[in-house]
């Protein structure tokens, strides 16, 4: 089982029933049979068979010459994204896509507190960016309307090589249309410093309570336990959503019953449990005396320097740490590790295949020229390209004979965790939730600040799931 798990996420071909999400599609066997025949082989030599894939070949052979059509030569295209959403090694692609079709990229990049309210002011004006990011899942249908403003890419060439089940998150009502380009073959975990840990007699916690007594010892040596940027408006609340796949553990059903609204975040004690842990930890000062001004560009630089002991990352993160100019101590990436951060005691591994897609705006004048650009992005040396040069990035959920760059810290971590440990992050699976993420950050910022108190945080997740569900006409809400 443990093999099975981890081959399925490392191929970005996750089974993964969503029953419980009302609204999953087909995830069964049949739906699936490629990747499940292919189950029990070891990930990295399952990375290295995708090469041969006859149908990845023909995808990537159309993709370049979807790219090589230059009828749309001096086009200007943009691409409208949140703040950490666009590689620079995709900007970098993007002037090698001019240089090749004659078509310029303009990537709008705004601030990730300001993004969603921008994009959807342009989308309902008719003024909508050529290429538009966002999160896929639930909200694409309810927030985004992507069935109005966006293109249907079922039929693109690079179809058969998008992953079953990202299309089915950038999808409704079975057609496709978005591309998901981000590694959702990996999560965000805690990356730690083992070095800092071992000096400071501190272990790996697997309790909220062994937690606190590892944070405790760090500080006590002179080292911050946790750095969490607060400023970027959005980190934060991965703390519980990533960890937060505990709930469905311990209360089974509890996702049905939010969808079904028969149940809600304020009465919920695990809710309360884990906002009330949250703001423990940022009241002891195990995240610092700056978290409030702290920024997540800076997240690499810092655990490079020793000053901060850990910060929920992605795994690639730990190249960068140690290729920082920061770090001074020569520490190697066998000196990182990853482990969950386990808010109500959660030791079951978070499962986020969601996350940053495109889309073609069903309004652009340039529709032809943006989709020769999202054939181009997934062209073979094209995605090598991204997985080399982008640290954080370790595959995407493409098959066109790349080769992933998993770590043997990343395959060992995950390889210690089976089906019946792990579970769908709560963005995921819950309704009316996700639309609402940076609002609760800017709630939990306000908690820590005393401005709020966790059930008012709570009540206002349930009062804005509520107005979203009236919005989408959910018969549940009635």
């Amino acid at each position: 089982m443990k093999k099975k798990l981890v081959s399925l996420l490392l191929c970005g071909a996750l089974v993964f029933s969503l029953t419980a999400c009302s609204g999953g599609g087909d995830m069964s066997a049949a739906a699936n049979a490629e990747p499940a025949a292919a189950a029990e082989e070891e990930a990295a030599p399952a990375a290295e068979e995708k090469e041969e894939a006859p149908a990845a070949d023909e995808s990537a052979d159309a993709a370049a010459d979807a790219s090589a059509d230059s009828s749309a030569a001096g086009t200007t295209i943009t691409v409208m994204a949140s703040q950490d959403w666009v590689e620079d090694a995709e900007q970098e692609l993007g002037k090698k896509f001019e240089e090749e079709t004659g078509i310029h990229v303009d990537y709008q990049i705004v601030p990730a507190d300001q993004y969603q309210d921008l994009l959807l002011t342009r989308l309902n004006s008719g003024e909508g960016p050529d290429i538009w990011g966002a999160q896929s899942g639930f909200a694409l249908k309810t927030t985004y309307n992507v069935e109005e403003n966006a293109v249907d890419l079922s039929n693109e060439s690079w179809a058969d090589a998008y992953s079953v089940f990202s299309a089915e998150q950038t999808g409704v009502d079975g057609k496709n249309y978005g591309l998901t380009y981000y590694d959702t073959t990996t999560d965000y975990y805690m990356v730690y410093n083992k070095k800092l840990f071992e000096a400071a007699g501190a272990s790996v916690p697997t309790t909220f309570a062994e937690l606190k007594d590892t944070c405790d010892k760090l500080a006590a040596s002179g080292v911050t336990p946790i750095y969490e940027p607060m400023a970027d408006g959005w980190h934060l609340l991965m703390l519980w959503t990533e960890n937060a796949q505990v709930h469905d553990k311990k209360n089974p059903g509890i996702i049905d019953k939010l969808n079904n609204n028969t149940a809600t975040f304020a009465d919920d004690a695990d809710m309360k449990l884990a906002v009330d842990q949250l703001k423990e930890l940022y009241d002891n000062g195990y995240f610092g005396d700056n978290a409030l001004s702290d920024e997540f560009a800076d997240a690499e630089g810092y655990l490079a320097s020793g000053e901060f002991a850990m910060c929920m990352l992605k795994p690639g993160a730990i190249k960068t740490i140690v290729a920082s100019e920061m770090n001074t101590e020569g520490y190697t990436e066998d000196d990182f590790g990853l482990f969950l951060l386990p808010l109500c005691d959660n030791q079951y591994l978070n499962i986020h295949p969601t996350g940053p897609s495109r889309f073609i705006y069903s309004g652009s004048p340039n529709i032809d020229a943006a989709k020769q650009y999202l054939a181009f992005l997934l062209e073979k040396d094209n995605v090598q390209y991204l997985i080399d040069e982008a640290a954080d990035v370790e595959n995407i959920p493409v098959e066109v004979g790349q080769t992933p760059e998993y770590s043997k810290t990343t395959l060992d971590f995950l390889s210690s965790y089976d089906d019946d440990h792990s579970g769908m992050v709560l963005q995921d699976v819950v309704l009316y939730y996700n639309e609402q993420w940076m609002d609760i950050n800017a709630d939990l910022a306000a908690l820590f600040i005393g401005d709020m108190t966790s059930d008012e945080v709570l009540q206002n997740i349930d009062d804005r799931r509520a107005e979203l569900a009236a919005a989408a006409n959910d018969a549940n809400w009635k």
